[in-house]
């Protein structure tokens, strides 16, 4: 077993070693699983928007997706308060305006913003997931703190291009499971 530090440092490098050609079919094949999910009672859905340097999984594709086939859901994305490692969520819609971010993250800078509660499927960043539905983000805690903040029957959805691993070594009782983690393989539940 690893521990999140180490687990962080050898996913990153996974990612970064993916060629241009295997990371546009890992992206594809990711979109494809993601379209097996029932979207069909989600009202409010957030998502992020992936961070270029670190090879971040392709949201634009979902965003897409849902535009398209369910123009009923609200989709939503979120700046974050470094300062308290907070977020706020904004309405993604063609008014809302962006800037990248001091850590060169695309965010938005203003708009109408939405309560945690009202979101109900939240599409989640990942390093590394585990097969008991732990997850190794980035280490800042910005989504531990957001979901404390949402129903507990929203669905976390964590993506990955990599498979799970058996277990994260140093997990603890106040991390928040996944609901589910979209590979581009599989798709597991964990509830």
């Amino acid at each position: 077993m690893k521990s999140k530090k180490e687990l962080r440092q050898e996913f990153k490098m996974k990612r970064c070693q993916l060629s241009k050609q295997e990371e546009e079919r890992l992206n594809r094949d990711l979109l494809l699983q993601f379209q097996k999910i029932d979207l069909t009672a989600v009202k409010f859905m957030h998502v992020f928007l992936p961070i270029e340097k670190y090879h971040e999984p392709d949201t634009y594709s979902i965003i897409n997706y849902v535009n398209e086939f369910f123009s009923n859901i609200v989709l939503v994305v979120s700046r974050s308060n470094f300062s308290d490692y907070s977020m706020q969520h904004y309405i993604l819609d063609s008014q809302t305006v962006f800037e990248k971010n001091e850590w060169g993250i695309l965010e938005p800078v203003s708009g109408e913003e939405v309560s945690p509660l009202l979101i109900d499927f939240i599409i989640v960043p990942l390093l590394a997931f585990d097969l008991d539905g732990h997850r190794v983000g980035y280490g800042k805690g910005f989504y531990d703190r957001f979901f404390a903040l949402c129903a507990a029957e929203a669905q976390r959805v964590g993506l990955s291009f990599f498979d799970p691993i058996e277990r994260i070594a140093d997990r603890n009782e106040h991390d928040v499971m996944l609901t589910k983690a979209i590979t581009p393989y599989h798709i597991y539940s964990f509830v």
